[in-house]
């Protein structure tokens, strides 16, 4: 049992330890063609056996050229062996006895030995084991030579044992020749003439590739009958022509990209092999005098064919040979036209419409009715043909369209960046707009074949067929481009034709190599629906712009990485469903004019405002007096870019949600998008939008930033109405510490939270697809992936955005702020208050805010038991209110907005001037103002503030404690204060008081109350106040990044970077600011 155990252990250890051996190949995967022939079953070369009189079989052959197996020399018959196991062997009986080897292998045949009539013997050749027919000598070299060859024949008189065979000489017909090892020369093993190889065959008499050619005393063919030889062997035999053209067989090329960053502007020639092959003959063949559709062959129907694609790979140039020929040959016709279409004469290919640009574009001959799903009487499905013809002229037949406008790809491993058979092809489904970007790999055109196309729409019946016009860009026309159009203006001239190829690789080969490959760089498909019926189409149009590039750039792709890139390319095609807008961008016009207007009144309302709040008669109006007149002019222009982003964001929203609404939603053929034309600049349809994203973008973020330094520039100070309990000690700094702490960290703070937002904007728009809400085609519920529209985009993106903050606004305003925790500047008004610390904020010269919280309690420094039983008695109302005891006042208001007089300006500004003074850039190195904290290493610390700032901080806090109790009575009407409501108006238009300008008017407090449409206006200084900037500000950038990247997760990303900079710099200059406004050591803001 051990034993055994031990045995299958043995066992299966070998057969872990067994290896599988590799098998080597050749890199060519050729054999040695003398010796070997190739197993294919077990991959590797084997060798005949040369001392059995054997050698590979030339006779059968895989795709490299090797041979298949074995065969017996040449002389040498098959014999059958007596073990059947050894197959046969080799016999030399026939070969020995002078006869050759019959053509069943195994039998012999005697060579026929008299004279030929011609006197020639024939006899058998040593050389290669064979009969031989002696051909005759030299003859006339204009008259074809008289070839004989060999013929085997078979007697069958005889009993079938005794059958003979033999082998005898046969004249070849006139003009034919048997090409023999005597005929070849320069070591080839082959015969070449006329373009065509002829292999060495004693047996059959050889034709030259035209019937008008014969074969001389020399074995070349040439012409008869006064014909003249014409083609070019690199592609293919040559042929006779009844007088060939004296053409150089030019090609121009005027659109060469010569580096992968460059413009397709240079230009060149080739003398192409391909044009010189065909041109003549097709002509020839073509051009027939008193012509008759019923003497039409297939050979002239080619021929006419290859001349108009010669036409066409010229670009329909007018001025080149190849054109001119078809145009002549079109002139001579007197034949019908087809369908009584102008230009398409009988026997000839449409090349050239006949009609104006507009009239082809606004035909109306297509009858069928379009849906976007299958209904009865409508179709559903764009169907069309393509008519495809070799580059000789040989019609293919009619291809149906699916991805053959995405006709390149790319090589292994990069096959998932180019296009192809699998490419997608939902652009059939009407009023599905697609657009494919991909990479192509050049070199794989260069041995495709090539061909070219008509196009055509099938209707509804199934049976009529509707040309589809083309707008070729690189047309040209008496040495012009008409077609090159950069705007919708230069339409009027352009020309439409009928046939295109997607790429060349035939017109610029010379000398058999490739020149010059052009290739279609940017295919769109357009289907246009008619304004007065939506569910019918006006002609669909393809145009094709071309780019060429030379070969010779991309060869040395493993040294030189320009010549890499030169080998790649990016191409697109675009199908568009669209339809006529000028009515549309009419009305918009008008629109943008009325926005305009609005925009125009509220920014002169702002300005007059503003004016308002900081002119005063009679003062020198600090920041709008003669030395700020740049200042002036920077504001007026900021709120001018501030009141068209505010006007016009809501504006192209309302445009993009108008194309959403009625695109996205539509059931039956309404509107469709229009059409991105990215040939066009300005003349773009969506050069509005992209332009008006950009400004909007660039406009708001300027604002904001400016915004942010006014904010940063804001006069703060703390006003302490702490009283000391001895006179012995000073109030704290404690409370002023906190509440600066506050209100630097309130400065960042917003009312909705970035990163929720962009959190539920990415689940919306990546985890459930509905980013795809912005494809091209008009179906809510389809989230597939599709050809994205910008204006779509915005609408889409903007709602989500627009969602995000409703859902957050909402939850502050019914749950969270109102049973769960009161709004910020509520919680910073009661910290103040508790800390007995009122706020002045001046954000410009004669207007500010002020935050009155004296608190009705003897003492803020206090335990947390003398806290709670104040905070008692102020609920039992054993206490004042908080609020500002003036008349006018509401009750327990604690926030005003303050329009101050110039007294109390130039009395505040004498003060807090003389303090900043004092903490001047000598202060800062004495307090360590600098940036570094002296001594925090165990070294000497900060000096203490000297006793003149001191001093002067007391006076400025006695100042505005006086100024806000109006104790003692103001001497002056200008330090006098009054509390009011303002008018409705007022408050609806944001207006000043009426009276503030007057040269003794007295300061105003308008109330600064919070209601559910808006918070304090004192939060104006803070980025809360800034809250529907920040929210379009955030939708304009993630739009932006969406635009420029196409990628929605690089949008969040980018969104939320560009708003933690601006939260920097808020934080950053908003605490450098609070610190040198109100004294506060910036050690101690946290």
């Amino acid at each position: 049992m051990q034993m055994l155990f031990f045995l299958l252990l043995s066992w299966l250890t070998s057969l872990a330890t067994a290896k599988v051996e590799p098998i080597y190949l050749r890199s060519d995967y050729t054999c040695q063609g003398t010796a070997e022939f190739f197993d294919n079953i077990g991959l590797l070369c084997q060798t005949c056996d040369a001392a059995s009189f054997l050698e590979p079989n030339a006779e059968e052959v895989d795709a490299y050229g090797n041979a298949m197996g074995c065969s017996c020399n040449t002389g040498y018959s098959y014999v059958a062996a007596t073990d059947q196991s050894q197959g046969y062997t080799c016999s030399a009986t026939c070969k020995d006895q002078g006869r050759s080897v019959a053509s069943d292998g195994t039998s012999c045949a005697s060579c026929f030995d008299v004279l030929d009539p011609a006197g020639n013997r024939n006899a058998y050749d040593t050389t290669d084991n064979d009969c031989k027919c002696t051909q005759p000598g030299t003859v006339d070299s204009s008259s074809a030579v008289i070839s004989y060859k060999l013929q085997e024949m078979t007697n069958y008189t005889t009993s079938p044992s005794a059958v003979l065979k033999w082998k005898d000489c046969v004249q070849c017909e006139s003009g034919k020749a048997v090409i023999t090892s005597d005929v070849l020369t320069d070591g080839r093993a082959t015969h070449l003439t006329a373009g065509v190889e002829y292999p060495v065959d004693k047996y059959t008499c050889a034709s030259c590739p035209d019937d008008n050619m014969f074969f001389d005393s020399q074995y070349a063919c040439k012409c008869g009958g006064g014909l003249e030889e014409a083609g070019n062997t690199f592609v293919g035999p040559k042929y006779c022509v009844d007088g060939k053209m004296t053409s150089d067989f030019e090609v121009e090329y005027a659109a060469i990209q010569s580096s992968v960053e460059g413009a397709a502007v240079d230009t060149d020639s080739v003398r192409s092999d391909t044009l010189e092959h065909y041109l003549d003959w097709a002509f020839y063949n073509c051009d027939a005098e008193n012509f008759e559709i019923s003497s039409l062959t297939q050979t002239i129907q080619e021929a006419c064919q290859a001349l108009a694609n010669m036409c066409v790979m010229n670009l329909y140039d007018n001025d080149h040979i190849a054109c001119e020929k078809y145009q002549n040959v079109k002139s001579e016709r007197d034949g019908n036209y087809y369908d009584g279409i102008s230009g398409w004469k009988e026997a000839l290919p449409w090349l050239y419409y006949g009609d104006a640009a507009n009239t082809i574009r606004e035909d109306r001959e297509i009858s069928m009715s379009m849906s976007f799903v299958e209904m009865v009487g409508y179709v559903a499905e764009m169907d069309f043909r393509l008519g495809k013809y070799t580059v000789n002229g040989t019609f293919v037949g009619f291809e149906k369209l699916s991805t053959q406008f995405t006709y390149c790809g790319r090589s292994a491993p990069d096959t998932e960046y180019g296009a192809g058979a699998s490419s997608s092809s939902k652009f059939l489904k009407f009023g599905t707009s697609q657009k494919l970007d991909y990479t192509c790999d050049l070199e794989t055109l260069e041995s495709q074949e090539m061909f070219l196309y008509d196009m055509w729409l099938v209707q509804a019946d199934g049976v009529c067929l509707y040309p589809v016009p083309v707008l070729m860009r690189n047309l040209k026309e008496d040495g012009v481009t008409p077609n090159m159009n950069f705007d919708p203006a230069e339409e009027v001239d352009d020309i439409f034709t009928r046939r295109f190829f997607l790429f060349d690789n035939m017109s610029g080969r010379s000398s058999g190599s490739l020149e010059v490959l052009r290739y279609a760089k940017k295919v769109v498909l357009t289907n246009s629906i008619q304004p007065e019926d939506p569910s019918k189409i006006f002609p669909p149009t393809l145009t094709i712009d071309y780019v060429e590039r030379k070969p010779a750039t991309w060869t040395d792709r493993a040294e030189n990485e320009v010549a890499e890139g030169m080998a790649l390319d990016g191409l697109t095609f675009t199908a568009e469903y669209t339809m006529e807008t000028d009515e549309f961008w009419s009305n918009v016009e008008i629109l943008v004019g009325f926005v305009s207007a609005i925009a125009g009144v509220l920014w002169l309302v702002r300005v007059r405002n503003w004016q308002t709040r900081n002119q005063r008669i009679g003062s020198n109006n600090p920041d709008t007096g003669e030395n700020n007149g740049t200042m002036y002019m920077v504001h007026v222009l900021m709120m001018l870019i501030h009141t068209f982003v505010i006007v016009f964001f809501p504006f192209v929203f309302s445009i993009c949600a108008y194309w959403f609404v009625f695109f996205k939603l539509q059931e039956t053929v309404f509107v469709m998008m229009p059409a991105n034309n990215e040939f066009y600049t300005t003349g773009n349809e969506y050069f509005f939008y992209e332009t008006m994203f950009y400004v909007l973008f660039w406009c708001h973020t300027v604002y904001l930033f400016y915004a942010i330094y006014q904010q940063c520039n804001a006069d703060i100070f703390f006003v302490d109405w702490e009283k000391p309990k001895s006179t012995k000690t000073d109030v704290s700094i404690w409370r002023t510490l906190m509440v600066a702490n506050e209100w630097n960290e309130m400065q960042t703070q917003r009312k909705t939270s970035i990163e929720f937002s962009l959190v539920f904007i990415s689940f919306f728009l990546i985890g459930l697809d509905l980013q795809n809400n912005a494809t091209m085609q008009p179906n809510i519920d389809d989230v597939a992936d599709g050809y994205i529209n910008i204006a779509l985009r915005f609408c889409n993106t903007t709602w989500w955005f627009f969602v995000t903050f409703s859902i957050q606004w909402f939850w502050r305003f019914l749950f969270y702020e109102r049973y769960y925790r009161e709004p910020r500047s509520q919680i910073f008004v009661d910290l103040c208050t508790m800390a007995k610390i009122s706020v002045f904020i001046m954000d410009e010269p004669y207007h500010g805010y002020y935050l009155h919280c004296r608190s009705p309690y003897e003492f803020a420094d206090g335990s947390m038991m003398q806290l709670a039983e104040q905070l008692k008695k102020e609920e039992s109302g054993l206490t004042t209110d908080r609020g500002l005891d003036a008349p006018g006042a509401p009750r327990d208001c604690q926030t005003f907005e303050l329009f101050t007089s110039p007294i109390f300006r130039s009395q505040f500004d004498k003060v807090y001037t003389a303090l900043h003074q004092n903490n001047s850039a000598a202060l800062a190195q004495d307090t360590g103002r600098l940036g570094h904290m002296v001594g925090r290493a165990g070294g000497k610390g900060r000096s203490p503030p000297p006793e003149r700032m001191v001093a002067a901080l007391k006076e400025l806090n006695g100042f505005l404690q006086s100024f806000v109790e109006q104790s003692p009575p103001p001497s002056r009407e200008e330090l006098k204060r009054i509390v009011r409501e303002p008018p409705f108006f007022d408050q609806l238009l944001g207006n000043p008081p009426a009276d503030i300008r007057a040269s003794n008017a007295k300061c105003v407090f308008y109330p600064d109350q919070k209601t559910w449409l808006k918070d304090h206006n004192f939060l104006k200084v803070t980025f809360l106040g800034l809250e529907p900037d920040l929210w379009m500000h955030n939708v304009l950038t993630f739009n932006l990044f969406d635009m420029a990247l196409g990628n929605t997760a690089v949008s969040v990303l980018g969104t939320y970077l560009v708003h933690m900079f601006l939260v920097w710099v808020r934080g950053s200059f908003g605490q450098g600011n609070l610190a040198s406004k109100t004294l506060v050591d910036d050690r101690f803001l946290v």
